[in-house]
């Protein structure tokens, strides 16, 4: 048995701690985390007002967006924290990064858009009349510069859906609708027509999801999606 302490402070009961910078009635839009900083952002809606929120281990609140900022999507890097964001404020519409307290432009091209992380790289897909039509990269870097170079990495025209495109684990760009997946490595895209009533891709890009119905039940089949 242990000793009797005479500490008699209150344990730091953080865990249970209410954050209550939230706007009353907003609801949450989206949520990334970074695994390795144990930072958590996410984007809060209400009403017409948007914020972007940065939450640490600590359960230490921030608020990062700018005023009048919408944030149409975001991805987190997990080696370094920095969350990279399709910032659209007034007409400006960039992909910028966020780094502790500071801001860094890594696009200023208004079809530009981050589209995922992987393999130590940004990617920035271009977007034309909902079609990708360029895939860029850049380095993600603990000492970003504004404006870095980008690399074309591929060029063409695909359908784009930004909620059926990731990237991934061998940096493969995936982007897919219920009846194709486009997926280019290295430069090369292959297409594969999927089978599927339904169809899915997990998010390292590893697998297909297909869901296909029989009478009342619904069949699942998982598929190693070869890139």
């Amino acid at each position: 048995a242990l000793p009797n302490s005479d500490e008699d402070t209150p344990p730091d009961d953080r865990f249970n701690q209410t954050i209550n910078t939230f706007p009353a009635g907003g609801k949450i839009e989206e949520l990334v985390v970074s695994t390795s900083t144990n930072l958590i952002y996410l984007t809060v809606k209400n009403g017409s007002t948007e914020l972007l929120m940065e939450i640490d281990v600590m359960k230490n609140v921030r608020q990062i967006n700018r005023s009048g900022e919408t944030i149409d999507d975001m991805v987190a890097s997990d080696r370094y924290g920095t969350l990279y964001i399709n910032s659209k404020v007034g007409g400006t519409q960039q992909v910028i990064a966020l780094s502790g307290d500071k801001r860094i432009v890594i696009s200023k091209n208004s079809k530009d858009r981050v589209i995922g992380l992987g393999d130590g790289k940004v990617y920035i897909g271009e977007i034309e009349n909902n079609k990708l039509i360029r895939i860029k990269t850049t380095a993600d870097r603990v000492d970003l510069a504004s404006n870095p170079a980008l690399k074309t990495e591929w060029e063409g025209s695909l359908p784009f859906n930004n909620d059926r495109t990731l990237i991934g684990s061998k940096g493969q760009v995936v982007t897919y609708d219920q009846s194709t997946a486009y997926i280019v490595t290295n430069g090369q895209l292959k297409e594969l027509k999927l089978q599927g009533d339904e169809n899915y891709i997990s998010e390292d890009g590893a697998e297909l999801i297909q869901l296909n119905r029989s009478g009342t039940s619904t069949i699942v089949e998982l598929i190693p999606l070869k890139s």
